[in-house]
């Protein structure tokens, strides 16, 4: 159908939703987000500071070149090793975008000629200073770019692109179907997935949008638009199990509507959907907290929350690793260059990018993060009622330790020392996860030699840790 991956491949498979101020503690505005792909597609955080660019410039993104624009502003982004764009990502004026993959009636652009979703993403956090300009700068970019081209990083995958964009002060939803779009502003909390989901009530789509619906059939005559009834693909949108885990992301956060915290929004995105410990593998995909095995491919390979004040630097929580239920959080405060951000110069890349814990790839590499996480998501899964135990038991003092010293002094709005104190603290979460994965090895080793798996999901894995060079 139209060049799709099978969805039980469960392809980028993500979830993202938002708190608005009048919903949080503190009047704070709060994104969460897990992005799934491929188990070997890490994903690095990345670093770009703000720049001047000379005229007539042009930026080379994941499968064209496009015009640069004069000022590009310092972005902070959880992007796939092999993309332009990213998954999820922040800038330095409070901006935050998610994206999500949909599966829509209209046609696919199957050819290496258009931006895709993440190019999308990363670019109007790079040019725009606002919310609403960042919305209006992706409605831009797919009528004049187009989206699609290849999504994945082995096979086919083509898909359609939502995104949730949150500012300090304002949250849209902006839900697409190859050239058309529509939007709404969200009022207290809202969630995306693998679906649509603005129906009749929206704030603005595309000029002409319902006179196309009626000309392809989508739309009944004398009935008004409702964008996901109308351009949803059912079938794809079904396997894709979408709905089911933002019915779960909902229920999570309405429960603590008026006091949510960015704690609560990390245990929404470490969400298995069952009670613990649970079975790798069984219906993974109506996880929010995915992990591969089974009928699916796909894992979290990343997590955020996005913290945003008026008035203070924004603060984001990044893992940096796979699996945000065996993952630490590291705080990052986002400003205009590294310095200020107290990066390693030497680790610059082309543009001024600096991978911030390290250049992952699709090979195994346990001198960066994510690879290092990795020693850990793929021993636990194997045995994970004997050492998910360990992990939880570590993680909680550490993370409630460095979020009540990094938000208390955040509220202060001292940037300088508040940069500092967040690259302290994320030096320490990092060499944390390497204490963990010393800890988590030498218990997998001395632990007993049966798993508590399956033998076809060891085989899974084997195979997937064979194409990276891992042994476990």
């Amino acid at each position: 159908m139209k060049g799709k991956r099978d969805i039980l491949q469960g392809e980028s498979m993500c979830d993202t939703f938002v708190s608005t101020p009048n919903s949080s503690l503190g009047g704070i505005m709060l994104m969460g987000k897990n992005s799934d792909r491929e188990p070997n597609e890490a994903q690095n955080i990345t670093f770009v500071p703000a720049r001047i660019h000379s005229e007539k410039s042009t930026i080379r993104c994941t499968h064209i070149t496009i015009p640069q624009v004069r000022h590009t502003s310092a972005v902070l982004l959880s992007r796939p090793f092999w993309m332009f764009g990213a998954e999820m990502g922040v800038n330095e004026h409070g901006v935050a975008i998610g994206n999500e993959a949909v599966f829509t009636k209209e046609a696919y652009h199957k050819k290496n000629t258009a931006l895709t979703g993440m190019d999308m993403l990363r670019l109007a956090l790079e040019r725009e200073t606002s919310g609403s300009r960042a919305r209006d700068c992706i409605i831009d970019l797919i009528e004049h770019y187009g989206q699609g081209g290849e999504q994945a990083l082995k096979g086919t995958l083509h898909y359609h692109n939502s995104f949730l964009i949150a500012d300090p002060e304002e949250a849209f939803v902006l839900e697409t179907a190859g050239k058309f779009w529509v939007w709404k502003r969200v009022k207290d909390l809202e969630s995306i997935s693998n679906c649509l989901t603005i129906e009749e009530e929206f704030d603005e789509a595309s000029p002409g949008i319902s006179d196309y619906a009626r000309s392809q059939g989508y739309l009944k005559r004398g009935k008004n638009l409702n964008f996901r009834r109308d351009f949803s693909d059912k079938i794809y949108t079904h396997f894709a199990k979408g709905e089911v885990r933002r019915r779960v992301s909902r229920k999570l956060l309405f429960q603590k509507k008026g006091v949510i915290t960015s704690s609560d929004m990390m245990r929404v995105l470490r969400d298995h959907n069952m009670h613990e410990p649970f079975m790798p593998g069984i219906k993974p995909m109506e996880r929010i907290c995915l992990h591969a095995g089974g009928v699916i491919s796909t894992q979290t390979t990343g997590s955020m929350v996005a913290s945003l004040k008026k008035g203070a630097v924004p603060l984001v929580y990044l893992t940096g690793t796979s699996a945000p239920c065996m993952s630490l959080f590291k705080p990052h405060a986002v400003k205009g260059d590294a310095k200020e951000m107290g990066l390693d110069m030497e680790g610059i890349k082309e543009h001024g990018e600096i991978d911030i814990y390290g250049s992952a790839t699709g090979r195994y590499d346990n001198g960066v993060l994510w690879w290092r996480g990795e020693d850990i998501h793929r021993r636990v899964l194997m045995h994970y009622s004997a050492l998910m135990p360990y992990l939880v038991k570590a993680r909680g003092p550490l993370e409630e330790s460095m979020m009540h010293d990094v938000e208390k002094n955040w509220k202060d709005g001292k940037d300088r020392q508040f940069l500092a104190l967040c690259r302290k603290h994320s030096l320490s979460m990092s060499e944390k996860t390497n204490d963990l994965a010393e800890l988590i090895t030498a218990e997998y080793e001395c632990g007993e030699r049966k798993r508590s798996v399956p033998h076809w999901f060891r085989l899974q894995w084997w195979s997937i840790n064979r194409q990276a060079g891992i042994r476990i």
